[in-house]
């Protein structure tokens, strides 16, 4: 069945509800409604959304259907009146989560012979109590060199570090969008030391010095005023446009269960991804060029090296160097310069995080293999995002001012140095 596109408005009393069914036989339409339940089926498409209030199928509800614009207008009643219904424009949070999606852990359970799970001592267990059991195995180092590495666990990477071997029979591909090496063998233990090892070996004196000394086209570039900051001196924010809703509802809908530690990393893994969007969008000036998508891919370490943050300081650390070492310019100046972009993104919220995500997505696509990061991590993000919390950007981005200076004299002093 098809996911039909569709809009959501609101007023005091109702839910006007839009489908966009075209080429459907009405005579096979069927709608649900109970509580915050809606479901719309009419093959090929099918639609159901968990409303973030109650609403109700008698009263004043009623449905037309506009044949030249083959669409559905559905117009229902709220249970209680008054009531607004928040994130109606944040699709992704009221369609039905179809699946769950977390790091997967290992289920070893023994079988007997009818194939049914038994305990150590031989009695039947169900899998919920055999998933609880642990299992202690004597492990003693090799007397003698073995000639391969045996890995118990493979390396885990991508959004909440949920997957693995994605890279088999991609030799090319690993080439284009990643800077580590292996990364289906490479643990992840070692991501940190060999980035920053090739970070060194990458930076160049020169560039850094000419950027430094000849600067009038990096000084148009700090003062050219982005669409955000606009945004946030007329205190207003951004809405989602009839395309971003479109990409928003092919994407696949996940209910994502993380410990609070991975929590935190997501967040400080986004934090990386929007400064490199934010250090194209800058040096283009609002017009992304045919490099845009190597650029956000180079400069995001969470894209380039599969890196895992524990510190807000390590994400603004690592994309300080990274903007010093890879792109066209490289100057101190403009990379403090898009750290405030970065601050008014986080204070603008989730939707205008959003639309850059959505942003970020639509140049990887247009920029094979780069389709294989969407899958890993954006498509994912753009999901996750909308029920993210506001408040937690708002402080991420009071802490970017406390850690911004503490790294400043770390990265020039190690760049000089490098």
């Amino acid at each position: 069945m098809l996911t039909p596109k569709f809009e959501l408005t609101q007023t005091e009393t109702k839910v006007c509800i839009t489908v966009f069914a075209p080429y459907t036989n009405i005579s096979e339409t069927e709608i649900y409604i109970e509580k915050n339940d809606f479901r719309f089926f009419s093959p090929p498409y099918y639609l159901r959304l968990n409303l973030p209030g109650e609403i109700m199928e008698m009263g004043a509800s009623n449905g037309i259907y506009d044949a030249d614009d083959g669409k559905f207008i559905l117009t229902v009643e709220k249970v209680n009146k008054g009531e607004h219904f928040p994130n109606l424009d944040l699709i992704s949070t009221l369609l039905v989560k179809k699946t769950k999606n977390f790091p997967s852990k290992p289920d070893i359970r023994i079988l007997d012979s009818q194939g049914e799970d038994v305990s150590s001592d031989g009695s039947h267990c169900s899998q919920d109590e055999s998933s609880e059991m642990d299992c202690l195995i004597e492990q003693t180092l090799p007397e003698e060199e073995v000639p391969f590495t045996v890995m118990i666990m493979k390396p885990k990477y991508g959004f909440g570090n949920q997957y693995s071997d994605v890279f088999k029979g991609y030799a090319y591909e690993v080439l284009e969008i990643l800077d580590l090496p292996d990364p289906d063998i490479t643990a992840a233990s070692s991501r940190t030391p060999l980035r920053l090892e090739c970070e060194v070996k990458d930076f160049s004196d020169e560039h850094y010095l000419a950027d430094r000394v000849y600067r009038n086209y990096i000084d148009e570039l700090i003062a050219f005023e982005t669409v955000w900051e606009q945004y946030h001196a007329r205190g207003t924010s951004a809405t989602l446009c009839v395309e971003d809703t479109e990409r928003l509802k092919d994407f696949p809908v996940r209910e994502y269960i993380l410990m609070p530690h991975d929590q935190q990393t997501l967040y400080f893994g986004l934090l990386d991804i929007i400064a490199a969007y934010c250090y194209d969008h800058r040096t283009t000036e609002g017009d992304p060029t045919s490099e845009s998508a190597w650029t956000i891919n180079k400069l995001s370490a969470t894209l380039s090296w599969f890196e895992v943050y524990a510190t807000l300081k390590d994400a603004v650390t690592a994309f300080m160097r990274r903007s010093l070492c890879y792109p066209l310019f490289r100057n101190y100046d403009l990379s403090v310069k898009i750290l405030r972009d970065v601050q008014i993104l986080l204070l603008l919220g989730k939707r205008q995080l959003l639309k850059c995500l959505l942003d970020i997505h639509r140049l990887f696509s247009q920029s094979s293999p780069r389709f294989l990061l969407n899958r890993l991590y954006i498509e994912d993000y753009c999901v996750w995002i909308q029920g993210a919390d506001d408040k937690c950007f708002a402080a991420m981005a009071e802490e970017i001012d406390m850690v911004s200076f503490a790294v400043s004299a770390d990265v020039t002093l190690r760049k000089v140095q490098g």
